[in-house]
């Protein structure tokens, strides 16, 4: 699976982070906490269109990411995402499909990324985590590396079009390493909580959800 499409995926990534940094000024950071090898789970912040292909740029190794399965109905993509070891994931399959998904890819050894919150966020801030990002490293002992993608709400918010010249920035946190274990309900909440805080602490305040009152 590694080297299928591989030399697709190294030039559309230079073609990507040629048009991020010019557009975009793309600066990222602490990309060196990144295990340069095995299984790695590259867990951030969603708020645009854009965050797939900015982490894929960021991250000095391959990312594979799921997509609904419908988007491969159009006969270009069809051909091109398989090759940019992007996973059709059918509708309706829920968090299921999800993690079967991620588990044959890190399962070869392959950097896999998530958004948490399940969705881009709408309001501006982080949303609640959702539990698959801790259900896939317990189940294959993944590290995770929290990140936080800075700006892509402003280069290209939801419903609008891209704004050029809006700065993007990814800070990559410390590595998160779980100790095996049974991916029990009380586990599953704790790492997920475990990771928010950590993708919370690298953004801005005011990405920062408001406390409830």
């Amino acid at each position: 699976m590694y080297e299928y499409g591989l030399g697709v995926y190294k030039v559309c990534k230079v073609i990507a982070r040629f048009l991020l940094q010019v557009l975009f000024g793309l600066k990222v950071e602490g990309a060196e906490k990144i295990p340069k090898e095995g299984p790695v789970i590259l867990a951030s912040n969603h708020m645009s269109f854009l965050d797939p292909v900015v982490m894929g740029v960021a991250c000095p190794r391959v990312v594979s990411y799921m997509s609904r399965d419908d988007v491969f109905n159009y006969p270009i993509l069809r051909w091109l995402l398989p090759r940019l070891y992007v996973i059709p994931v059918s509708r309706g399959s829920g968090d299921l499909g999800a993690i079967k998904a991620a588990i044959r890819v890190l399962k070869n050894g392959m950097a896999f990324g998530i958004f948490p919150e399940g969705r881009r966020s709408r309001t501006g801030f982080i949303e609640p985590f959702k539990t698959g990002a801790a259900a896939i490293a317990l189940r294959t002992g993944a590290v995770i590396v929290p990140a936080a993608i800075i700006g892509s709400d402003k280069a290209w918010p939801v419903g609008r079009w891209p704004r050029l010249r809006r700065r993007i920035r990814v800070v990559f946190g410390d590595p998160i390493v779980l100790p095996p274990g049974k991916p029990d309900h009380q586990t599953l909440e704790e790492v997920t909580h475990r990771l928010e805080a950590a993708v919370t602490a690298l953004l801005p305040p005011q990405y920062h959800r408001k406390p409830t009152v």
